[in-house]
């Protein structure tokens, strides 16, 4: 015989439930902070609805992401995000497709998009944080960007749907997308390898990705080198 659960067993549940769901970064702090207001290198996170992405200026792509450029049209910024291949890549998406992303384990892509804009000015009204990476975590965070493209032997990527005027483009990308990794959770992995304080393992939710990026910056207005 199965015993119900007690009061405090099920608010117990409730709490991992929401943590489950909403991310929490307590107890995680900053990294490779700037040792000067010049060393400071800006990102951008952003919110799609159920996703989050992460956009660089065109200058700071550097060596790690400048190949997106011969497949998309110039642009100012560029914002990369991952997701599960046929959901993130769908006109439209139907029922079969929904459960199959939630339910199975299933390849997934990168998603690059072109902004001839600053992110403000390309999303008005958006959920949008700006945050302040040293050169050093803008290095590790690019460098795990890049990780997240599949790549052929000569380190080319594999590009697929693209946008009718070159203003986005997608690509296979490596890893296994899941339920209990989604595509904010590898934004959430991104964001912490540049030194951002992030819970890499229960951000399911875009709602937690942005949180927690704007608990870092808060934390970070306070951490701030003064010159």
């Amino acid at each position: 015989m199965v015993k119900p659960v007690g009061r405090w067993g099920a608010v117990t549940w409730l709490v991992l439930l929401a943590l489950l769901l909403s991310g929490c970064a307590a107890g995680r702090k900053w990294n490779y902070l700037p040792a000067t207001r010049g060393e400071e290198r800006s990102i951008y996170v952003i919110a799609h609805g159920w996703h989050a992405g992460i956009a660089l200026s065109n200058d700071d792509l550097g060596e790690e992401l400048g190949f997106v450029r011969e497949y998309l049209r110039p642009g100012r910024y560029y914002e990369f995000g991952w997701g599960e291949a046929e959901f993130y890549q769908a006109d439209k998406v139907t029922a079969p497709i929904f459960l199959k992303a939630v339910c199975w384990r299933n390849p997934s892509v990168m998603h690059v998009f072109s902004m001839p804009a600053e992110p403000a000015g390309q999303f008005p009204g958006a959920d949008l944080v700006e945050l302040k990476l040293s050169p050093t975590g803008l290095k590790h965070l690019k460098d795990q960007l890049r990780a997240s493209f599949k790549l052929d032997a000569a380190r080319r990527p594999y590009p697929l749907k693209g946008g009718a005027h070159r203003e986005n483009r997608f690509f296979k990308g490596e890893g296994s997308y899941l339920i209990t990794h989604t595509c904010n959770t590898w934004t959430a992995k991104v964001l912490a390898s540049g030194g951002v304080p992030m819970d890499t393992v229960f951000t399911l939710r875009s709602a937690g990705v942005m949180r927690q990026a704007k608990d870092a910056r808060k934390e970070y207005l306070r951490l701030r080198p003064s010159e």
